[in-house]
């Protein structure tokens, strides 16, 4: 019995270790820089991606939000809607809708909706 507890005091001290000092007052990303030098290009097949607003998402039964996404970067609109198509594309989505948006003079961000439909009984758009 007394050899178990010397053994189980071993153990647990050598568990123990100093924690890693960690400074928390700086932000995470103080001096990121995401340069889109090129410009967002289209992955193969991002046309099988269609954009609706979210109630017509939301009501059809045959579709299912994956994942709802916030995205900033410092590029346009029109980059930012094929970035968000890309990635819904790379998780297995075939539909989008942008819930919110906001726009400054050097960056733009949009909340957006990515869905999988089984079926999709509405048009695609060419956006």
């Amino acid at each position: 019995m007394r050899v178990l507890l010397l053994l189980l005091v071993g153990v647990l001290g050598a568990c123990q270790s100093t924690p890693i000092a960690m400074d928390l007052g700086s932000p995470v990303v103080s001096n990121a820089q995401g340069a889109a030098r090129e410009g967002v290009v289209p992955l193969r097949g991002v046309n099988r991606v269609s954009m609706h607003a979210d109630r017509v998402l939301r009501m059809e039964p045959s579709c299912a939000q994956i994942l709802k996404l916030a995205y900033s970067s410092n590029i346009n609109y029109s980059e930012a809607i094929i970035g968000l198509r890309n990635r819904a594309r790379v998780m297995g989505g075939n539909a989008i809708a942008v819930v919110g948006w906001a726009e400054t003079a050097s960056a733009s961000g949009l909340v957006g909706k990515i869905y999988m439909c089984k079926k999709k009984p509405f048009h695609k758009h060419p956006h």
